[in-house]
């Protein structure tokens, strides 16, 4: 208090000649710069939020965690792309309509639904992946990493990765839809059977 006291007393005119008469040295941060960086910082973050989801699945697949992969899955949109894919896979293409289906078509696309609606669990998933991944594929590279996946938006809130074995041969899609503030797994295309 002191010292604001010994201050000599300036006029209003004063103080703005002074202002004037004193060099920036660093410009002062504005409202737009902080909105333009505050949305980059958001649009970066949403960039990379899908690959961050990828990388908790594999690791919820390496460690065996039920729990964690569940998370990453929406059960729904999963069972329902299953099961058009597979019955898809199994009848064919639905007939057009003036042609009646076959007669077992009605009991085999039931059978499907209904083993996947009963099978499909965390613990089939990880079964499944652990005898899929060999146990030398559990420590990858990042290199290896990167040159088996080809991943991208297809959509504002839909990412789709492409995996590919270490020959290059398609492995499978994974389909991924950002619902509820997090990346979760719509749909797992497999390769066609040769």
């Amino acid at each position: 208090m002191r010292r604001i006291a010994r201050l000599p007393q300036m006029s209003a005119a004063g103080i703005a000649v002074m202002a004037r008469a004193l060099p920036r040295a660093l410009p002062v941060p504005r409202r737009h710069h902080m909105a333009v960086a505050a949305f980059l910082v958001v649009v970066v973050t949403y960039a990379l939020s899908p690959f961050m989801a990828l990388w908790s699945v594999n690791d919820a697949l390496l460690a065996h965690n039920a729990g964690a992969l569940s998370s990453h899955i929406d059960w729904s949109a999963l069972n329902a792309n299953l099961k058009k894919d597979t019955i898809t896979e199994i009848l064919g293409p639905p007939p057009t309509n003036d042609d009646l289906p076959d007669f077992g078509s009605a009991f085999a696309a039931d059978a499907v639904s209904h083993a996947i609606d009963t099978r499909l669990t965390p613990n089939m998933i990880l079964d499944l992946a652990a005898r899929m991944m060999p146990p030398s594929s559990r420590s990858v590279s990042w290199t290896s990493l990167l040159s088996s996946i080809s991943a991208h938006f297809t959509g504002p809130d839909r990412f789709e990765a492409r995996l590919y074995s270490a020959s290059g041969k398609p492995e499978g899609i994974l389909r991924m839809k950002f619902e509820h503030w997090r990346w979760q797994i719509t749909s797992v295309t497999m390769p066609k059977a040769a």
